[in-house]
């Protein structure tokens, strides 16, 4: 092959690249009690970098204007995850965020994001704490409807 031909091959890559990108995942939001929230993508292959930016209850006037500017540098559980463990979100609250994805190298960003906090400020999942055959302890998640069944034997 030609070096000309790679060459024209390489710009052809980029463009395609370009032009179906990546989009970002929707992020998920948790509220947590009695204060905290954390905002999360799942991962996938490819991401190396997740960033979140985000303020409450006034909306961003460019992108250097946030309360929150984080970068997350690795997935746990299968989800990249930035944690606000100080912040007290109430009822009617609003975040509003923007969300950055580093996809194969390439910045990718999900703007003018927003979560409203639950009238009654429930919470987005809840956790019960049990015990293990062994001792240790062991967290069920449940999201949404916090109802669950639990069989012992």
């Amino acid at each position: 092959m030609s070096h000309a031909f790679l060459q024209l091959a390489t710009v052809l890559s980029c463009c395609l690249a370009l032009c179906w990108g990546f989009n970002v995942p929707q992020a998920r939001v948790q509220v947590n009690s009695p204060q905290g929230f954390e905002v999360s993508i799942p991962d996938v292959p490819g991401i190396s970098l997740f960033a979140f930016h985000g303020k409450v209850n006034e909306e961003m006037d460019d992108l250097s204007d946030q309360t929150w500017a984080a970068d997350i540098l690795s997935a746990r559980n299968g989800r990249w995850t930035y944690r606000n463990r100080n912040t007290k979100l109430n009822p009617g609250d609003v975040l509003y965020y923007w969300t950055t994805a580093r996809y194969n190298g390439i910045d990718y960003h999900n703007y003018n994001q927003r979560f409203q906090v639950g009238r009654s400020g429930e919470r987005t999942s809840h956790r019960i704490d049990l015990k293990g055959k062994g001792g240790e302890s062991q967290s069920v998640v449940v999201n949404g409807n916090p109802t669950i069944n639990i069989h012992v034997e």
